[in-house]
């Protein structure tokens, strides 16, 4: 790797640490053949070896991108997780205040006792009581200072973390989350829906936790609806890059959240924003966009007009 500016190099090194960085030179090591015990090649796999011509610039480079993307989904991620968590309160809170401590809002094994007599339910419950009990927020303070007993769904859901979101829609009965999907879209189908929270908690995990995002397999890929459904989510089927599920990349779930974002906010144009900065970005061939699993001719695709 070429470092013209050695000083530049240190500096960043203390400031970002070697291992972090490290991901992001990760795809500018070269590929060396593999030895055998009969001393030919069998297959190749990534070396400590660099590219010709890979500057220690294009690490930072790709290390910067990678950061404002991720600000950029955070900023979907937010808007969507609190449009969600409304749709989850209304629809919750139209069964009563408590419907969401209660067994029949969601699937049976959900209320299975364990060998100790636990059920999932039950320790959930506990983990997000402790949560609120240590909640610094103000209406959580006001409650626990006026009042008895357990906040209702649309106080205490204040202080629920996405992966909470998550969980407790894995398990809602389907009746409880076709009616969250319908408040998104009517023809969203709940398995689908499902899908797509499971999938942004992952984005939002590896964002949160500054991972690198832009060209790393997401582990649970977003679903998508039968054909013809919704037609600006029909080329997410095609296959690309060799990838064996064609949604397994980010491009997958950036779709997902302008579908999200444009049922929620109609006049959005975060999409807009997103598409002019992937466009304008320099991509060495080592981290193009189709790396993200962005197709041949994405931007002309209908989601991002």
């Amino acid at each position: 790797m070429a470092i013209p500016d050695r000083n530049h190099a240190a500096r960043s090194l203390h400031r970002i640490g070697y291992y972090r960085l490290s991901a992001f030179g990760y795809p500018y090591r070269d590929f060396c053949p593999i030895p055998t015990p009969g001393g030919e090649a069998d297959g190749r796999v990534r070396c400590d070896k660099f590219k010709e011509g890979t500057t220690f610039d294009y690490v930072i480079d790709f290390y910067l991108f990678d950061k404002a993307l991720r600000m950029e989904l955070l900023d979907a991620i937010e808007r969507i997780e609190v449009a969600v968590r409304t749709a989850m309160i209304e629809v919750l809170g139209e069964l009563g205040p408590h419907a969401h401590r209660d067994r029949r809002s969601y699937k049976d094994r959900f209320s299975e006792k364990d060998a100790n007599g636990d059920t999932p339910l039950g320790l959930f419950i506990e983990g997000l009581d402790q949560h609120f009990k240590r909640s610094k927020e103000d209406f959580a303070k006001h409650f626990k200072l006026k009042y008895f007993g357990p906040p209702p769904i649309w106080i205490e859901a204040g202080t629920w973390t996405w992966g909470n979101l998550t969980h407790i829609i894995a398990h809602l009965s389907d009746k409880n989350k076709m009616a969250i999907a319908e408040r998104i879209h009517p023809d969203l189908p709940m398995k689908t829906f499902a899908s797509w929270i499971t999938a942004l908690n992952d984005v939002r995990n590896s964002c949160a936790h500054h991972a690198r995002t832009w060209n790393k397999p997401l582990v649970n890929s977003p679903g998508v609806p039968s054909k013809t459904t919704f037609g600006q989510l029909d080329h997410l089927r095609k296959s690309r890059m060799g990838d064996d599920a064609p949604t397994k990349k980010i491009y997958s779930a950036i779709v997902v959240m302008i579908f999200m974002l444009r049922q929620f906010y109609p006049g959005t144009e975060w999409h807009v924003r997103l598409r002019e900065m992937i466009l304008t970005q320099y991509f060495p061939r080592e981290i193009h966009p189709q790396t993200a699993g962005f197709p041949e001719g994405w931007e002309h695709e209908a989601i991002w007009s």
